[in-house]
């Protein structure tokens, strides 16, 4: 158990958490390919979003078929929406489609990874936005 906390420990240093239920996540446009060419008049690009709950491991392990898809937008932001309260790390790739209806679909840019983010690593854990109703009708059971 205790190197299971000092990996936990560890992980954290460094990281943000973000404490909101529906975060608006941005990211720079891309505009090139990865040798550096700008894309074509005819080529779109769009942007799959995805999240990953981070209780079940690291999320840069995970086939991309695990992760959890939000959207695909063609701007470079989108609201977030998470399934339940976790903590969540998010994923985002280009999915470019030429002329002719080719697709191609860049690495995961990761919101753990200190490379892929602006101002260093981070996740979201959603917070409890309502409170339960209290409870009515307290009475003795007879017994």
């Amino acid at each position: 158990m205790g190197i299971a906390l000092l990996f936990v420990a560890a992980l954290a240093v460094g990281q943000q958490v973000y404490y909101e239920s529906t975060p608006t996540l941005e990211w720079e446009p891309v505009t090139t390919d990865s040798d550096g060419n700008p894309f074509l008049a005819g080529d779109t690009v769009e942007y799959e979003v995805l999240i990953w709950d981070m209780a079940q491991g690291d999320v840069t392990l995970q086939p991309a078929s695990e992760l959890s898809p939000i959207g695909t937008v063609s701007t470079t932001e989108l609201q977030l929406s998470f399934p339940y309260r976790s903590e969540w790390a998010v994923a985002v790739r280009t999915v470019h489609t030429d002329s002719g209806g080719n697709v191609t679909m860049s690495d995961l840019a990761y919101s753990t990874v200190e490379e892929d983010t602006a101002s260093g690593p981070f996740w979201y854990s959603p917070v409890l936005t309502w409170i339960p109703q209290r409870p009515s009708g307290l009475r003795d059971s007879g017994m």
